[in-house]
C-alpha cells in the first residue's frame, strides 16, 4: 500500500491534475490510509482515494557540462 507524506507532491490519476497532499484519512482498523486530501495548484482541494494518486515524479536533465571540454 503505497504512503503518502504531507506536503508531498503527487498526481491525481484520473485527472491528471499535481497537487500537494495536505491531509489523510486512515479508515481501516489497522489504519491504513484510504485517502488523501489534496491541494491543487489552483487552490483547490479534494479528497482522492489512493488507488487514483501517484507521486509526482519529475525527470531533470543533469548539469551542463564546460563546453570547452566539448572541443577537446
Amino acid at each position: 500500500m503505497a504512503y503518502y507524506e504531507l506536503g508531498e507532491a503527487v498526481v491525481n490519476r484520473d485527472t491528471l491534475r499535481v497537487g500537494t497532499v495536505v491531509d489523510a484519512a486512515d479508515s481501516t482498523e489497522d489504519g491504513t490510509t484510504e485517502s488523501v486530501e489534496i491541494q491543487y495548484e489552483d487552490g483547490g482541494k479534494e479528497w482522492v482515494s489512493i488507488n487514483s494518486v501517484s507521486k509526482l515524479l519529475l525527470e531533470v536533465d543533469p548539469p551542463a557540462q564546460n563546453k570547452t571540454n566539448l572541443q577537446e
